[in-house]
């Protein structure tokens, strides 16, 4: 009659303890054990019952997140004040909320999760070969946090919470150019932060093209770490001649190089130049002035990618979850600088220009002064400069292009 019973139940896809417990030779106290990870079991007789499980489909979350593992980085990419600390901090804290069990393990560790019961897995790593590391050990759900989707293959058991960097950018950009900035730079600190942060970098090239900055790696500065600090100083100090306005880092380490820069420059912010960063250690509050800054809300990641790991859990079909940075507005952020000019010609100029295009030597004749004179050559420089006006596209091959208003002027 037993017989009968354990066959049928093992017919009709109910797989009990019980069964488990015949299956892996042992009593249904010690699986009971096993699968609440209690102690008084051994090492060898606990990975056999999870084989056991795993063989026969047990399930026995039942369709609830109870235990997870927490997947890390490296050692070394673990330091008390950088993202992955901050990160594994509010993962820690949404856990305890909620009342779920956590195993931590590293990276290259996941064999150790063999004898341990778990539901499935968060990663904080970002390791593009983790992916296949895990669903080759494990068929569990797995969540990845701030890992880019490119390098994992699609299933249905994968879910990934991320940043959204480019979206970020464009809403920064947006703010900046509602304060009157057009010519924006972009400091890229270390060759590598570029291809880590591509979708940052890419977001901006993009709302520059959009609108119509047609080379916009001319408003970067590049490997600035490399450089000395003359280097970087002439850099700025030209991009500024050149009519900069607006200056974004994309880490706290360059928002403090730039502001150095600045500092020598005698520059003025945000009166003279603005200033935004990305930032991750929250020490933007304390520069002087404050730095506006994008950030990252660690514990919104958190929540998400546990309630994906949920509902993955429970069967349910998911799609990829994108937040973009906040932004904290402070004190480094102002209305674009205008330059002072000690006569009329400026407002003559775009007065004249008002009217329609006009060529160079028109203007002048119109305003009777030279075409190439000191001050009259400043004043369509600064000009283009602040991109107020712009010189149009030749209609006639040899003719003098014409200069006129910028639409949005």
């Amino acid at each position: 009659m037993k017989k009968r019973t354990r066959k049928r139940s093992l017919q009709s896809g109910k797989v009990t303890s019980t069964d488990v417990a015949r299956a892996a030779g042992c009593s249904q106290a010690s699986v009971s054990k096993v699968l609440n990870n209690q102690g008084q079991v051994s090492e060898h007789l606990r990975r056999k019952v999870l084989e056991q499980a795993r063989k026969l489909n047990y399930n026995w979350r039942r369709d609830k997140l109870r235990r997870l593992a927490v997947i890390l980085p490296a050692a070394w990419q673990i330091r008390p004040d950088n993202y992955v600390a901050a990160l594994l901090n509010a993962l820690v804290y949404v856990l305890y909320q909620r009342n779920i069990q956590v195993e931590f393990v590293p990276t290259n560790d996941l064999e150790r999760l063999r004898s341990r019961a778990i539901d499935g897995g968060i990663s904080i790593a970002i390791e593009p070969g983790l992916t296949a590391a895990w669903f080759a050990k494990f068929q569990l759900p797995l969540v990845r946090i701030n890992a880019n989707p490119v390098f994992d293959p699609p299933d249905s058991l994968l879910a990934h919470v991320n940043m959204d960097s480019a979206k970020s950018m464009r809403l920064l950009l947006e703010k900046l150019y509602s304060l009157g900035h057009r010519h924006i730079l972009l400091l890229a600190p270390e060759p590598m932060e570029i291809e880590q942060r591509r979708a940052r970098y890419q977001g901006f090239f993009d709302y520059l093209k959009s609108h119509r900055v047609h080379y916009p790696e001319k408003n970067c500065i590049f490997d600035m770490r490399s450089n000395s600090f003359e280097q970087n100083l002439a850099l700025l100090k030209q991009a500024v001649s050149n009519g900069a306005t607006a200056l974004i880092a994309v880490d706290e380490g360059a928002a403090r190089d730039a502001l150095n820069l600045i500092e020598k420059l005698k520059l003025s912010v945000p009166k003279r130049i603005s200033v935004v960063s990305w930032e991750q250690k929250n020490v933007l509050p304390y520069f002087d002035p404050p730095i506006t800054g994008m950030a990252m809300d660690y514990t919104r990641l958190s929540e998400a990618a546990v309630d994906l790991l949920s509902a993955l859990c429970r069967g349910e079909k998911v799609s990829d979850v994108y937040f973009p940075f906040r932004m904290i507005e402070r004190e480094s952020v102002g209305p674009v600088f205008r330059r002072k000019t000690g006569s009329k010609l400026t407002e003559r100029i775009l007065a004249l220009l008002s009217d329609g295009p006009e060529t160079r030597v028109d203007l002048a004749a119109a305003l009777e002064v030279k075409p190439y004179c000191g001050y009259f050559n400043r004043a369509v420089r600064n000009l283009l400069n602040e991109k107020r006006i712009v010189y149009q596209k030749k209609d006639i091959p040899g003719r003098r292009r014409l200069l006129s208003l910028v639409p949005d002027c």
